[in-house]
């Protein structure tokens, strides 16, 4: 994935991406996750007790200081995929959440939710 580096009109790239996100949520486009995804997810359901509201939550208060890597279109170039390191639950724990944004549709479709395997990066964090 490509990252951006830090400027004013990419920060403005990613708080629109975030907002049009926060927009497709609050008008009730429900979240899908891939088989991938819900595989990730069970683990972190099972060794910390999240589920899909936890990252829900963790999308919602999502802000362009989380931003990893993207915006980068996907294989099919069907959705605009952006990866960030948030913190997410009670204990917060840190996790890499890689999801899109449909393109020529509405869908939220998340690609990785797990504990980050290397150290990441935050380019836009003060």
């Amino acid at each position: 994935m490509t990252t951006l580096p830090y400027t004013e009109s990419n920060v403005e790239i990613i708080q629109a991406f975030l907002d049009e996100t926060k927009e497709r949520i609050s008008e009730g486009v429900t979240i899908t996750f891939t088989n991938k995804a819900q595989a990730e997810l069970a683990v972190l359901s099972l060794s910390y007790n999240l589920g899909i509201d936890d990252i829900e939550n963790a999308i919602v208060n999502l802000t362009p200081e989380n931003y990893y890597r993207g915006i980068d279109p996907s294989g099919k170039a069907d959705f605009d995929v952006c990866a960030f390191y948030t913190e997410i639950g009670i204990d917060n724990v840190g996790i890499y959440l890689k999801y899109g944004l449909e393109t020529n549709g509405l869908q939220i479709l998340i690609f990785s939710n797990h504990a980050p395997m290397h150290p990441m990066g935050q380019p836009f964090k003060n």
